[in-house]
């Protein structure tokens, strides 16, 4: 081969390499992936729902093998769930950081907790849903849902709703008010599931809402349901009827979201996406999801768009009566300490 030919053709080869390494830089997704461990953010706490609810998938996914990285779960608790979703917002957009939230990006959002919400992500797949359950301590006065509503509008902000303010929890309170017209509940910060619980047993709330989990675990300790906010009886209660057949017009539920960071390259979400359909597609999963009495189901595509959009639609319609701020008793305090310092000292200097 003539030595100018074989000079062109490294030339060509060279180029080639050069265009190809170019590429690469500028579309990630060309490479293999995943190229290291999938870091999934739990914005919440060790041990609590979100959290044992991701290591289900974590578990499934490793023991049947269906990634070639582990997933690892990184709790970023703090604020309601919102310091953990910024984090994976602010994320590398390569889909090696992703994030599994519930409704508390949307509601978040909604409530002015955060000034971002379910458009600033890439929705990748929703795995699971969990009812609500309205629920009064033992000895309260009212035995259905019914009562308790008329009440509601006999006489407004009355009844105390313990909730979770900003939180998906306090969205059921909210959905449930708006299904009765003029309803009004007084809603308290009471906390997480346990929290309110206890509110709820020592007298000091009226009513609260719990996940159907919750309520399951919760029931025997002196607690009575009145419905759940399901669309249909829930399988786990079937005597227990739903708000709608109790002549109130509330639905709401909790779905289980994974995202990732803006920007992440299609090709990539596909990849994470159908690694969630294997994982619920096991025996360990649905079994898992059955113990904590969620429904095995699975959105993705164009069906989860639609779900995503018409969540946020949903919360255009409700309102929020947020508690009026306090004094700033503090200064007020320190002023009228300083006033009587200074007659003081004025009595003082003239005596």
């Amino acid at each position: 081969m003539p030595a100018t030919r074989l000079s062109s053709m490294r030339i060509l080869a060279a180029l080639a390499l050069g265009i190809w390494a170019i590429l690469l830089s500028f579309f990630p997704a060309m490479g293999k992936f995943p190229e290291k461990p999938i870091t999934v953010i739990v914005p919440f706490a060790a041990g609590g729902g979100s959290d044992v609810f991701v290591r289900i998938f974590q578990e499934a996914i490793r023991k049947n093998g269906l990634c070639p990285q582990p997933l690892v779960v990184k709790n970023v608790a703090g604020a309601g769930g919102t310091i953990g979703s910024r984090a994976a917002r602010e994320a590398e957009p390569d889909g090696h950081v992703i994030l599994c939230l519930h409704d508390g990006i949307y509601t978040a959002q909604h409530y002015g907790n955060a000034d971002w919400g379910p458009a600033d992500f890439e929705p990748i797949a929703a795995t699971g849903r969990s009812g609500v359950v309205v629920a009064v301590s033992q000895d309260s006065p009212y035995d259905s849902l019914d009562d308790l509503m008329k009440e509601a509008v006999r006489r407004p902000y009355q009844l105390v709703f313990g909730t979770n303010l900003g939180a998906p929890n306090h969205y059921s309170a909210l959905f449930l008010q708006e299904g009765k017209p003029g309803a009004k509940f007084r809603f308290t910060q009471t906390g997480g599931g346990a929290k309110r619980l206890a509110q709820l047993k020592g007298g000091h709330v009226d009513l609260t809402g719990f996940s159907i989990a919750e309520y399951e675990q919760f029931k025997a300790a002196g607690i009575k349901a009145l419905a759940t906010l399901s669309q249909k009886r829930e399988p786990s209660f079937p005597a227990l009827p739903t708000a709608k057949e109790q002549g109130v017009d509330a639905v709401h539920g909790l779905m289980q979201f994974w995202w990732a960071p803006k920007g992440t390259p299609a090709d990539r979400l596909v990849y994470l996406e159908n690694l969630l359909r294997q994982a619920m597609e096991t025996d360990m999963v649905r079994e898992r999801l059955a113990n904590l009495h969620m429904d095995p189901v699975l959105q993705a595509g164009e069906t989860l768009l639609e779900t995503v959009a018409r969540r946020s639609a949903d919360l255009e319609g409700i309102s929020i009566e947020k508690p009026t701020p306090l004094p700033p008793l503090q200064w007020m305090i320190l002023g009228v300490v300083g006033v009587c310092a200074i007659l003081v000292w004025r009595e003082g200097k003239n005596a």
